[in-house]
């Protein structure tokens, strides 16, 4: 019986945890201070015309996304079979080598071979909460993760304007150099820090033999809103400079940076407004709120404007993203809950290789103006598809016959 305390309350070294939770912050920094001034990369330093320019951006977006949904279930079963942390540093080290080989490149063609290859090292962030969750007793679970909760919240936020102040002084390459070896150097203390952990496979995840067109729906929303942001997220620095054509790259992160900061800062409260409204009231609320901010930014003749515009889109988004979770959760037995947020991942996944390509399509056929009517078309049709959803019954029923509550 002590010796169940004792394994339940003992902590692995500190200097373990606080290495994978700084690693972490470093692997979501390296790639932050880049990918929102891609696009700019590519039209400057690759002197890439500017529909090329939106062409191979999307190209550089959607590819590790296709390439990784591709291949995640062989990663999987791999882990499953030696441990996950060979799979951790493949991730790792994949990632660094490629942030230094994007250094090098000479034309958008090579980038996008090279984003191609990125799809085989996608996967950090998540095996690294499954591996924390094994090193760590149970007793600490949630602080642990709320720790690394943290770590991503702050790199998603600093990340944009890290770059923005880099990019100017060192220049892409330079940066890209830095990035890349910083993270390879954190890999290497992982290498000989790090204990292996097993993966323990879902045997008893129940798949559904049919999908209730409530969750049908729902998840339609979701990958309504992935396909939306996505469309306009990765082409923030051209959009920026279309308003202002002086602007510099800190203005630009900071404008990129602005929707995280509002909704790191708001979602200590989503909780409250759950129990206040519901989450079908938060998430309409949510959703109303996001095309209020892409109307206000197609309005935007200023880089101010569109600051506002993104920060109102931060508030939205700290009130959707978990309500889309918690709406999926009502609609399909516990039981296979798993199978649910699975499909949800993909979905998301899936709108963001889709928002890449159509979003180069609407900024070059009409501007950032029509990219962002389109934005708000987007998140108010999403709003009329979750709304419609509650027109049809949650499928709670388990396999006894019994209504789960």
């Amino acid at each position: 019986m002590f010796g169940f305390f004792k394994d339940r309350y003992r902590e692995p070294s500190f200097s373990i945890t606080s290495l994978f939770v700084f690693t972490s912050f470093i692997f979501l920094v390296s790639w932050g201070e880049i990918n929102p001034f891609l696009p700019l990369f590519i039209k400057e330093t690759l002197h890439t015309g500017t529909a090329a320019t939106s062409w191979f951006t999307s190209l550089c977006i959607a590819a590790p996304y296709l390439v990784g949904m591709l291949i995640a279930p062989v990663w999987n079963r791999l882990a499953i079979k030696y441990g996950a942390k060979p799979w951790l540093l493949r991730a790792g080290f994949g990632s660094a080598i490629i942030l230094l080989l994007m250094s090098m490149v000479q034309n958008p063609l090579q980038l996008v071979i090279l984003k191609i290859i990125q799809g085989l090292f996608v996967g950090f962030i998540s095996i690294a909460s499954s591996i924390l969750i094994s090193l760590v007793p149970a007793a600490k679970v949630g602080q642990t993760l709320g720790k690394l909760g943290v770590a991503t919240s702050l790199a998603t936020v600093l990340a944009p304007v890290i770059g923005g102040i880099l990019i100017p002084l060192l220049s892409f390459r330079l940066t890209l150099i830095i990035s890349g070896g910083l993270l390879l150097l954190c890999c290497g203390f992982l290498q000989f820090k790090l204990p292996n952990t097993r993966v323990t496979p879902r045997s008893n995840q129940k798949i559904p033999r049919h999908f209730p067109v409530r969750l049908v729906l729902v998840l339609l929303g979701g990958l309504l809103i992935q396909i939306t942001n996505n469309s306009i997220t990765p082409y923030l620095a051209l959009i920026v400079r279309q308003i202002d054509s002086h602007a510099g790259l800190l203005l630009i992160g900071v404008t990129i940076a602005i929707t995280g900061v509002f909704s790191f800062a708001i979602s200590h409260s989503v909780d409250f407004f759950i129990n206040r409204w519901s989450s079908i009231g938060l998430l309409a609320f949510a959703l109303l709120l996001g095309t209020m901010s892409y109307v206000v930014a197609a309005l935007s003749i200023t880089v101010l404007a569109l600051i506002l515009s993104r920060s109102l889109l931060g508030l939205s988004d700290a009130g959707h993203n978990p309500t889309i979770e918690i709406e999926v959760s009502k609609t399909i037995p516990h039981s296979q809950l798993g199978s649910a947020f699975a499909l949800l991942q993909f979905v998301q996944s899936f709108g963001v290789v889709i928002g890449a390509f159509a979003g180069a399509f609407l900024n070059n056929s009409g501007g950032y103006r029509t990219m962002f009517t389109w934005a708000a078309i987007g998140y108010f049709v999403s709003l009329v598809v979750v709304l419609t959803s509650h027109l049809f019954p949650a499928n709670l029923a388990s396999e006894n016959g019994k209504i789960n509550s």
